[in-house]
C-alpha cells in the first residue's frame, strides 16, 4: 500500500501567544472535497492510484537533486529512470547540480546526460553548492582565507545560466500541458549581509511572477508542480532547526501555495532517505485552503534516490525511487482539485505576544478568497469583549475580493486595566448580510511578575531583531526560530536568557512590582558561518552595547562589549517601572557578528 503524507498544521515560526483561529461557514465545510484531508488523495476527485508511466493520456517526468560531483551515482540514477519510464518527457534537477560551481563540473553532468540521450526539456534550480567555488583557489586547493578568491556573484550565476539555458533563477516549463515552475535565490546573500549564509532571497519581481504563475495554473484544478532547492521549515524530513531556516520569504511562498490543494512543492538539500514516512507532508496555511498543499522531499542522487511523477487528467502519482535496487520506496497521489463555488476564509492576528493593561494593541483581520468566483463585496465587523475599546468604528467595508486575493483591515484596540486572556472576534458578511467567514483571537493582557522571574518566561510586549525572532534560552541564529544552540559567553554556558542579533530589543511587563533586572551579558562564542566557511573579517568579531530602559528611561548602559570578552554583569534599578526594555545596540553601525546574549536575565519583584 502506498504511504500517504499525514495532514498536519505546522507553525513555521512562533505565532506569539495570541492564538489565531480560522473558521469558515458550516455550509462551505460540508461541500464535497473541502473537508480537512488525511492525505493528498482526499482533496478532490478519484485518486489515480494505478496510474503508471506510459499509460495513455499521461505525462511522466523525473526529478533529481543533489548530484554534487557524484557522477557514478548520476549515471546509475539515469539508468534506473530510463528503465522505469522510457518515455519520460522532462528532466528536473532541483539544485546542487554540481559540487562547487565550476564550469568543468557542469560539463561532467551534461556529458552524462548526453550519454543517456537526456535531451528533453530541462528545468533546474540554483542550489547552495552552485556557489561554493569562492572558498577554493582552484579545484584541488581549499583557500578559505582568500575568500572569494576572485569570484563574483555574476561569475557563479553566469556558469549556472550557461548550463540551465536561461538567464534567470526562476522560470516555467510546460510539457504536454503540465506546468513545472521553478523559483530560486536572486541574490547571493553572503555577499549582501555577513550574518547570512545560503539564505534564499526572492525579490519582488520574482515573487509577483510566482504569484501570477500559480494563480494561472491553479484555475483548472489539475496538479501543478513547484521546485526550489531549500525546504520550507518544518515540512519534510530534516527541515526543522538549521535545515529549515533558509527561505527569507517563507511566509509569502506559503501564502501563495496555501490556496491550492493540487499544488505540489518539491524541495531538496536535506539528503534525507525518502523511504521514510515524513518524506512528504500536507502543509496547511492559515487563511488558505483547509487541505493545504503537498510538500515532497526529492531525496538525493548521491544516495541513488530520486522522484518520478506521472500525471494525467484526473491527477498525479508521485513515486520515490531507489536506483540501488530499482524499487519504488514511497508513493502518494495528488488528485485534481474540485473546482466548486468560491470559498472565503478569515483570520485574525496580532504582532505581539501580550499587551500591558490599559495599553494599545493592533489586531489585523485578513479576508481571503479561494477557488472560483470573486466575493463581490463584504463587511468585516470586529467583536470586542467587555472593557476593550477601539479607536475607530468596528465595521469596515472590503471588496470586491478576487480569487487568490487577500484584504487586510487593522484596528488599534485599548486593553482594559485587568490582566488575563480576552477573546476578540471578527465576522465577515456578504452584501446580503449573510455570514461568510468568522475568526477569533485570544489576546493576553499581561500579568505583573512576582518573586524572582526569568525574563525568558515572560511574554514580549514588543520585540525587534535584525534576523528572526529574539530567542528564548538560546542564542540567536538566522531568520527562523530556534535555529541555534545554547547561550555561551567566553566559555560559560547559560541555561536561560535571551539571544539577539543587534540592533535588537525586547520589552516585558513589570507592572510596578519589580526593583532590579540582572543578567550576564556578552557576545556569543559561536558565529554561524555556515557552509561558505568564509574567513572572519579581521579581528572584529562583533561589538555591542547592552542597554536597559525602564518606562522609556535609560537606567543601564554597558559600554562596548566584544566577542571573546567575559560577560558583563548587568544590575539595573527598575523600581516602580511598568515596562522594562532590554536593548542590544550595534556599537559600530554594523550588525556583523553582533550575536548578543543576556545570560540568566531575571527580574527581582515583590512576592
Amino acid at each position: 500500500m502506498a504511504k500517504q503524507p499525514t495532514s498536519r498544521t505546522r507553525t513555521h515560526r512562533p505565532r506569539l501567544r495570541a492564538l489565531l483561529a480560522v473558521v469558515t461557514g458550516a455550509a462551505l465545510l460540508a461541500q464535497p472535497g473541502i473537508a480537512a484531508a488525511e492525505g493528498p488523495e482526499r482533496s478532490g476527485g478519484p485518486a489515480p492510484a494505478d496510474q503508471r508511466p506510459g499509460d495513455p493520456g499521461t505525462t511522466t517526468f523525473d526529478v533529481f537533486s543533489d548530484i554534487q560531483g557524484h557522477i557514478d551515482d548520476w549515471d546509475a540514477v539515469l539508468t534506473d529512470a530510463e528503465q522505469a519510464a522510457p518515455g519520460s518527457a522532462a528532466t528536473v534537477i532541483n539544485g546542487d547540480i554540481v559540487d562547487r560551481g565550476y564550469a568543468e563540473e557542469y560539463a561532467e553532468v551534461r556529458e552524462t546526460m548526453d550519454a543517456h540521450d537526456r535531451d528533453q526539456p530541462l528545468l533546474t534550480s540554483f542550489g547552495n553548492h552552485e556557489a561554493y567555488a569562492p572558498a577554493w583557489c582552484d579545484q584541488q586547493t581549499l583557500c578559505q582565507s582568500g575568500w572569494p578568491n576572485g569570484f563574483t556573484p555574476e561569475d557563479l550565476y553566469g556558469t549556472y545560466f550557461d548550463f540551465a539555458g536561461t538567464d534567470k533563477v526562476y522560470g516555467e516549463r510546460v510539457v504536454n500541458g503540465v506546468p513545472l515552475i521553478g523559483i530560486g535565490p536572486d541574490k547571493l546573500m553572503w555577499w549582501e549581509d555577513s550574518n547570512l549564509d545560503d539564505h534564499v532571497h526572492i525579490g519582488e519581481q520574482q515573487m509577483e511572477w510566482f504569484r501570477d504563475r500559480v494563480e494561472a495554473r491553479g484555475r483548472s484544478g489539475e496538479p501543478f508542480f513547484v521546485f526550489t532547492h531549500y525546504p520550507l521549515s518544518d515540512t519534510v524530513t530534516r527541515s526543522d532547526g538549521d535545515a529549515g531556516r533558509y527561505h527569507l520569504m517563507e511566509e509569502q511562498i506559503r501564502e501563495v501555495l496555501g490556496d491550492y490543494p493540487q499544488a505540489v512543492l518539491f524541495t531538496s538539500h536535506t539528503h534525507a532517505d525518502i523511504g521514510q514516512d515524513w518524506w512528504a507532508e500536507r502543509v496547511q496555511v492559515p487563511g488558505g485552503h483547509p487541505d493545504g498543499f503537498t510538500a515532497v522531499d526529492t531525496g538525493a542522487v548521491l544516495n541513488r534516490q530520486y522522484i518520478q511523477v506521472t500525471t494525467g487528467h484526473d491527477g498525479a502519482v508521485v513515486r520515490a525511487r531507489d536506483a540501488r535496487d530499482g524499487s519504488v520506496i514511497n508513493e502518494l497521489t495528488v488528485p485534481k482539485a474540485q473546482q466548486g463555488a468560491g470559498r472565503t476564509t478569515l483570520i485574525l492576528d496580532t504582532p505581539v505576544e501580550a499587551v500591558a493593561p490599559g495599553r494599545q494593541v493592533d489586531v489585523t483581520a485578513t479576508l481571503a478568497r479561494l477557488g472560483n468566483g470573486a466575493l463581490g463585496g463584504a463587511t468585516v465587523e470586529l467583536e470586542l469583549p467587555d472593557g476593550w475599546e477601539v479607536e475607530t468604528g468596528t465595521t469596515r467595508s472590503v471588496g470586491p475580493v478576487k480569487p487568490g486575493q487577500r484584504e487586510r483591515q487593522t484596528w488599534t484596540l485599548r486593553a482594559p486595566e485587568t490582566s488575563g486572556d480576552a477573546g476578540v472576534g471578527v465576522v465577515a458578511r456578504d452584501r446580503a448580510g449573510r455570514e461568510v467567514a468568522a475568526a477569533s483571537l485570544d489576546v493576553e493582557v499581561a500579568t505583573a511578575p512576582s518573586g524572582e522571574t526569568r525574563v525568558s518566561d515572560l511574554p514580549f510586549l514588543a520585540e525587534s531583531n535584525t534576523h528572526g525572532p529574539v530567542e528564548r534560552d538560546r542564542t540567536n541564529g538566522g531568520p527562523a526560530p530556534a535555529d541555534r544552540g545554547a547561550i555561551a559567553i567566553d566559555g560559560e554556558t547559560y541555561e536561560h536568557g535571551l539571544g539577539m542579533l543587534a540592533p535588537a530589543s525586547a520589552t516585558v511587563y513589570a507592572g510596578g512590582r519589580c526593583s532590579r533586572l540582572t543578567a550576564e551579558a556578552g557576545l556569543d562564542d559561536n558565529i554561524p558561518q555556515g557552509s561558505q566557511r568564509r574567513p572572519l573579517p579581521g579581528d572584529d568579531f562583533g561589538d555591542v552595547e547592552f542597554v536597559v530602559e525602564a518606562d522609556g528611561e535609560e537606567v543601564y548602559r554597558s559600554g562596548v562589549v566584544r566577542q571573546g570578552e567575559a560577560a558583563v554583569t548587568v544590575d539595573a534599578a527598575i523600581v516602580g517601572a511598568d515596562t522594562v526594555r532590554l536593548i542590544a545596540e550595534d556599537a559600530d553601525g554594523s550588525s556583523s557578528w553582533d550575536y548578543a546574549d543576556w545570560g540568566e536575565a531575571s527580574l527581582t519583584c515583590a512576592g
